[in-house]
């Protein structure tokens, strides 16, 4: 009959018609032609694949795919196993990879920051990925690249789901593992970026800071998103202002060591025991928690080694990226089983509570107020310099310790005011400043009737007589307890040391 004729033409026409568009798509897929135009800017922009093939229009396969990208912020390497991919074929004119769904086996995945000159120490380096094709170390471009420079190829994916994460390496953080991935993405390199609501499940992993062992056993959720926005105007950890998601993870601590990796200031080792994280962002405000348990921690700061255990309870009540601060008033930190070297006698314990503390992100710098309370003052005595304040502390029973002081910290310099401790009939007043320069500061101890007064510098300068007096009036303008003190002979001495 003539209408089963088209009928049967008609499909035909249209089986042909798959086929010769499959049979493009696979001879496109072999050649040159395809990564050639994909690839026109492979220092913005590079694709790679092994064994690529299609049995469908728009639904291709490929053994290996690995996406490279970089902008004047960061560089980035993903690599994709047993992956399928539907397309939409049209979009290959208009120099845009458009996915409706990316379906892969495996991903692994690294990302770093461009740097600047000085900030590319030899310690920093060996703990960043290396991502082949890209320069080491990865600097930042001397002269700024036009906004809108090139024209790159547009990704946009509509549904991405890998089944296995097995490597995600940013910066110093390097995790291994089991983790499963959903989200999308739109990526305009070196122009646009937005990053659809993603879930990343980790049920078993390692994280690593650089060569050492943080946490073992990583388990729970990770949830982010961020709108579309220009990359050149969020550069590096700009991006954070304009994220939202939520952190909820657990692990086994395996160490504390991370936290002095560079070797600076104070030495932390040892650290067995457990932490969970909670995290809260919307456009780059929210709030955060931090439990940690900590046993068997080494800790040196000079000549003086802490040994103990400790639990940590942060709590960031408001975290402002935009503005960059965070506030962790109502934090806690309690120690127990402690030792100090050069203090005698059994163990103590102590408790240390923040209640305003404001961290600067720009330079770091703290300002905080915190209350300690001790078991006894052991470790006091054994801080305080030779000479009379430190025999006289020796001489006395300080239990039930407690201390307060306002805390200020910056880049080189560190200041302690007001700063007040009490043990039944002793107490201990005092003011301390440090700079990368010189060291000032003044004392006020006491035991019932008796006082000594010590102003500190190079050494301990001591004051018996009068020694209220004497420290009152290192409070005025131009005194040991200043930002600004005098010429005395306390300073002089410091300067000269130096």
């Amino acid at each position: 009959m003539t209408w089963r004729r088209a009928i049967l033409g008609v499909a035909g026409v249209v089986a042909l018609g798959v086929v010769c568009l499959v049979g493009a798509t696979n001879v496109a897929l072999k050649s040159d032609w395809l990564s050639a135009r994909i690839n026109s800017d492979p220092a913005t922009l590079l694709v790679t694949y092994t064994r690529a093939r299609s049995f469908s229009p728009g639904r291709l396969r490929f053994d290996t795919l690995v996406i490279r990208s970089r902008d004047s912020n960061i560089e980035w390497e993903a690599r994709l196993e047993g992956v399928t991919v539907s397309v939409r074929l049209l979009d290959l004119l208009r120099r845009r990879l458009g996915a409706r769904s990316v379906r892969a086996n495996t991903l692994t995945f690294r990302l770093r920051e461009r740097l600047e000159r000085s900030e590319a120490t030899p310690a920093r380096l060996a703990r960043y990925p290396r991502i082949a094709g890209f320069g080491e170390p990865p600097l930042r471009d001397r002269q700024n690249r036009p906004a809108h420079a090139g024209n790159p190829w547009r990704i946009v994916v509509d549904d991405l789901s890998v089944g296995v994460v097995r490597e995600i390496w940013i910066d110093s953080w390097h995790w291994t593992g089991t983790a499963s991935l959903g989200g999308g993405l739109d990526l305009f390199p070196g122009h646009r970026a937005e990053v659809f609501p993603a879930e990343l499940s980790f049920t078993g992993g390692t994280l690593r800071f650089g060569e050492r062992e943080a946490f073992r056993e990583t388990m729970g959720t990770l949830r982010a998103a961020l709108p579309r926005f220009e990359t050149q105007e969020y550069p590096g950890n700009e991006v954070w202002k304009i994220m939202s998601g939520t952190v909820l993870l657990r692990g086994a601590l395996r160490g504390l060591d991370f936290l002095s990796a560079d070797g600076e200031g104070l030495r932390v080792a040892g650290g067995i025991g457990s932490a969970r994280i909670g995290v809260v962002l919307d456009g780059g405000r929210g709030r955060a928690r931090v439990d940690v348990d900590a046993g068997r921690v080494v800790a040196k700061t000079g000549p003086r080694v802490l040994r103990g255990s400790a639990r940590t309870v942060v709590h960031a009540r408001e975290i402002d990226f935009r503005e960059g601060v965070v506030s962790f008033s109502g934090s806690t930190l309690a120690l127990s089983d402690l030792s100090l070297d050069g203090a005698a006698g059994e163990a103590w314990a102590g408790s240390f509570t923040t209640p305003a503390a404001r961290v600067h992100l720009t330079d770091g710098s703290l300002d905080a107020r915190v209350v300690a309370r001790l078991r006894d003052g052991r470790p006091l005595v054994a801080l305080l310099p030779s000479g009379p304040p430190k025999w006289l502390a020796g001489l006395v029973d300080l239990r039930d310790f407690g201390a307060e002081g306002h805390v200020l910290h910056a880049p080189g310099r560190l200041t302690i005011a007001k700063a007040r401790a009490e043990a039944g009939t002793f107490s201990l007043s005092g003011d301390y400043r440090q700079t990368r320069r010189r060291t000032w500061g003044a004392l006020l101890v006491r035991k019932g009737g008796l006082s000594v007064g010590v102003g500190l510098g190079s050494g301990a300068a001591f004051h018996i007589s009068g020694a209220t007096e004497w420290f009152e009036s290192e409070g005025r303008p131009g005194g040991l307890r200043t930002d600004q003190p005098r010429e005395t002979g306390d300073v002089a001495a410091t300067r000269r040391s130096k």
